[in-house]
C-alpha cells in the first residue's frame, strides 16, 4: 500500500499535451489531469500521430508503472448529456465520444465530466439543495437522459478501457450531481455500470451542502457516499478549498486552508484507506508563487501536513510543543511554566523592568530572535496561525523594534483575512525598515484588500525599489490601477507581470482586462485564452471572454463561450450574458429564451428584463406595430425592470418614446 497519496494537479497543455507530463515530473507529482483539446470549442483538429507519439514518450519518461490509473482527462464544459434538446444532446454525445476516443488512444484511464443540467424548473437561489431527497420530476428526467447518453456512448465504443467519471457539482441552477443519490441513480440506470465511476470535488460537495468542517461531520459525509454510491466507485478526487460557504452553490476554488472546507474535510479523505492510489487532483489557482514555491507544491505540502499532523486541534498544539522543545534543546528559547502566560518567553525576560532599550532603531535580529522567527515562520506556513502569532507577539513584547516580527504578525492576520489588523503591523515594519521588501509588499496588499488602492500603490512602488523583478507586486499594481480606472498604467504593470511570470494565469487575466478597457479587444482575447490554458476557467474569466468576443465582433465565439459559461455557473448573470451574446449575433429568439431563463432564476434581475423588453420591442417594430402581443410583452418587461431598479433614464425614455 502506498504511504503517500497520489497528489496531482490540472496542468496546461500549451505547447503540446506532453508538456503537461513534463511539468508534472518537474513538480514531482504522482498524478495528472489535462484537457486533451481546447475545451471551449465543439470541434477540434484530430489527434495527430506526432502528438500521440510525443505523449507516449513523455508517459514512459515518468517511470509510472500504472499511468492509466494516474492520468485523468477533463472533458469540455460545453457537454450537457442531460439536455432536453435532442440536437444539443446529440452534439454533446459526439463531443464526449471524441474525448473518450482520445483517452483510449493516449492510455488515459479516466475521463471526468459534469453530469449536466436538466434545464427545466430550477430551484430559487435561496432554496436549499435538499440532499438525500427524492429527485424532482425534471431532475429525474435529466438523470435518465444522462444514463441513455452514456449507454449510447458505451455501445459505440465496445471494449474501451477508459472510465467516465461523473463529477459532483454545487447544484447551481439546474445542474445535476449535487446529491450523491443523483450519481448513484445514474450508475443504477446504465447497462454497464462498471464503465461509470465518480469524481468527488471537495469544493463542490461543500458548496452543495455537505458540511465537512469537523472530523465527525467529514466522516459522516464519506460514510454517506459509501452507502449511496460505494466508496470503490470513487476513481478521482478534486482537492480544492471553497470560497463559497456550505450550501452556497458557489463554485469558486481557492488554495488549501484559505477557504471554508476545513482541515477535517481533507484529513478524512486523505486518511481513507480505500482511497489509497486514487489521484488527488488540485484545481486551485496557479497565480504567482507562494513564498518562492509553485502554488501546487505549497498546496500539496499543506495537504501532507493535514494528513500527517493536524487531525485535531490538540494534535496541532502537540506539534507546536515539539518545536518548542527543539528550540529549548538548542538553547535558543525557554518555555514558560504551565501557568497561563504566553507560549514562548525570551531569555531577555529576566532583565530588570527599568532596563534601557538595547536599541532605538531596527537592526538585524539576534541569533535567539532568528531561531524564534524561523520557528514562528514554519508554524505559520503550516497553518498553525495561533501558535505562530503567540511567538511573534512574544518576540515583540521583548523587542518592539523587530520589523521581522511585525511582518510575521501581519502575515498571520492577512492569512486569517483580518486585513485591518494586518495593515498596522506591516506599516510599523515598513517604518522601522523602509527597504524591507516583505514589509512594503505586505503593507501594499493589506491596503489594497481594505479598498485603499491609491495608498497601496505607494507601498508597492517601495516594494519594487527593493525587488524590481517581483511578479506579484507588478500584478497587484495592475489590479490597483484597474480599480482606480487607469487602464493604461495597469497595462504597463500587467505586461511586466506577464513577462516576469508567463505562466501566471492571473497576470494574463489582469492584462486582458486592461487591454479590453483600452479598446484592444483582440489583444484582450489572446490574454484570456492564454489564462484559460493555464488554469481551470472560472465564470468570471468566461464572462470576460464573452465581452471581449462581442467587442471584437466575433459573435459565434461569444455565443459558444456564453453557453459554456451557463454550464459552469448557471445563474441569472450568466444567462443574461448568453442572451446578450445571442442578441448581438442576431439570434433574437434564442436571446429572448436566455433572458427568460435569467428571470426564472431571479425575478428581480433587471438587466435580463431589459433584454426581454428590447427583443419584444424589436418584434413589435418589425411588424409595423401590428404585433400587440410583442408590445404587451415589452411593456411588462420594462415595468418589471423599473420595479426592481426605478432609476433607469434610458428605459424610461424608451417607454415614453414608444408609448409603452
Amino acid at each position: 500500500m502506498e504511504s503517500t497519496p497520489r497528489y496531482g494537479s490540472h496542468l496546461s497543455i500549451a505547447g503540446g499535451m506532453h508538456r503537461a507530463l513534463e511539468e508534472a515530473m518537474r513538480l514531482g507529482l504522482g498524478s495528472l489531469q489535462v484537457f486533451t483539446r481546447n475545451q471551449r470549442q465543439w470541434r477540434a483538429p484530430p489527434l495527430t500521430a506526432e502528438a500521440a507519439k510525443a505523449w507516449r514518450h513523455a508517459v514512459k519518461a515518468t517511470g509510472w508503472s500504472d499511468p492509466a490509473a494516474r492520468i485523468v482527462s477533463h472533458n469540455s464544459y460545453l457537454v450537457n448529456l442531460a439536455s432536453p434538446d435532442r440536437e444539443a444532446r446529440r452534439r454533446s454525445i459526439t463531443r464526449q465520444l471524441d474525448e473518450l476516443e482520445r483517452c483510449e488512444t493516449l492510455g488515459i484511464g479516466a475521463c471526468v465530466l459534469h453530469p449536466g443540467a436538466h434545464l427545466g424548473v430550477s430551484r430559487t437561489p435561496r432554496e436549499p439543495n435538499r440532499l438525500g431527497a427524492a429527485p424532482s420530476k425534471d431532475e429525474l428526467l435529466g438523470l435518465r437522459r444522462i444514463a441513455r447518453s452514456l449507454d449510447e456512448l458505451h455501445r459505440s465504443l465496445p471494449g474501451y478501457a477508459v472510465i467516465s467519471c461523473l463529477e459532483t457539482t454545487t447544484g447551481s441552477g439546474t445542474n445535476l450531481g449535487y446529491d450523491f443519490s443523483h450519481l448513484a441513480t445514474i450508475r443504477s440506470m446504465v447497462a454497464q455500470p462498471e464503465r461509470v465511476a465518480i469524481c468527488l470535488d471537495t469544493c463542490h460537495i461543500v458548496a452543495a451542502g455537505y458540511d465537512m468542517s469537523t472530523p465527525r461531520l467529514a466522516k459522516g459525509v464519506l460514510d454517506e457516499f459509501d452507502e449511496r454510491c460505494g466508496i470503490e466507485s470513487l476513481r478521482v478526487v478534486h482537492v480544492n478549498d471553497s470560497v463559497g460557504a456550505v450550501a452556497s452553490r458557489k463554485d469558486i476554488h481557492t488554495h488549501i486552508g484559505q477557504g471554508i472546507c476545513g482541515d477535517a474535510c481533507f484529513a478524512a479523505i486523505l486518511s481513507r484507506r480505500e482511497l489509497c492510489g486514487v489521484p488527488m487532483i488540485l484545481e486551485t489557482p496557479k497565480d504567482g508563487l507562494c513564498n518562492g514555491s509553485p502554488w501546487d507544491l505549497a498546496n500539496i505540502q499543506r495537504l501532507e501536513t493535514i494528513r500527517r499532523l493536524r487531525r485535531t486541534r490538540t494534535r496541532a498544539r502537540a506539534v507546536a510543543s515539539v518545536w518548542v522543545m527543539v528550540m529549548c534543546a538548542l538553547g535558543a528559547i525557554t518555555a514558560c511554566s504551565v501557568g497561563g502566560c504566553s507560549i514562548f518567553q525570551s531569555k531577555r525576560a529576566a532583565q530588570a523592568p527599568n532596563t534601557t532599550p538595547r536599541r532605538v532603531v531596527a537592526a538585524n535580529p539576534t541569533v535567539e530572535e532568528n531561531a524564534a522567527l524561523e520557528t514562528a515562520g514554519t508554524l505559520q506556513l503550516r497553518g498553525y496561525h495561533d501558535e505562530a502569532l503567540a511567538l511573534f507577539e512574544d518576540l515583540l513584547a521583548k523587542n518592539p523594534l523587530l520589523p521581522e516580527a511585525f511582518v510575521g504578525v501581519g502575515d498571520v492576520r492577512f492569512a486569517q483575512g483580518r486585513y485591518g489588523d494586518a495593515e498596522p503591523n506591516y506599516r510599523r515594519a515598513a517604518k522601522l525598515d523602509p527597504a524591507a521588501y516583505g514589509a512594503q509588499y505586505g503593507h501594499g496588499r493589506s491596503l489594497q484588500m481594505l479598498g485603499r488602492a491609491a495608498e497601496s500603490i505607494g507601498a508597492y512602488q517601495r516594494a519594487l525599489a527593493a525587488n524590481p523583478k517581483s511578479a506579484e507586486v507588478n500584478l497587484n499594481m495592475a489590479t490597483a490601477y484597474l480599480s482606480l480606472g487607469d487602464a493604461r498604467a495597469a497595462s504597463r504593470y500587467g505586461e511586466r507581470a506577464v513577462e516576469l511570470s508567463p505562466k501566471n494565469a492571473a497576470a494574463h487575466v489582469n492584462l486582458g482586462v486592461a487591454y479590453e478597457r483600452l479598446g484592444r479587444a483582440a489583444d484582450a482575447i489572446a490574454r484570456y485564452q492564454t489564462a484559460s490554458e493555464l488554469m481551470t476557467p472560472t465564470p468570471q474569466l468566461l464572462m470576460n471572454l464573452v465581452n471581449a468576443y462581442v467587442a471584437d465582433r466575433r459573435y459565434p465565439e461569444a455565443v459558444n463561450t456564453a453557453v459554456a459559461l451557463t454550464k459552469l455557473a448557471s445563474g441569472p448573470e450568466t444567462f443574461e450574458r448568453l442572451g446578450w451574446a445571442e442578441f448581438r449575433a442576431g439570434n433574437y429568439e434564442l436571446s429572448s429564451a436566455a433572458y427568460r431563463q435569467a428571470v426564472v432564476l431571479d425575478p428581480k434581475y433587471w438587466p435580463a428584463w431589459n433584454g426581454i423588453g428590447v427583443n419584444a420591442l424589436n418584434r413589435w417594430l418589425a411588424s409595423d406595430k401590428r404585433d400587440g402581443e410583442a408590445a404587451a410583452e415589452a411593456r411588462r418587461a420594462f415595468r418589471a425592470s423599473m420595479n426592481s431598479l426605478p432609476d433607469q433614464p434610458k428605459v424610461l425614455k424608451l417607454c415614453t418614446t414608444y408609448g409603452l
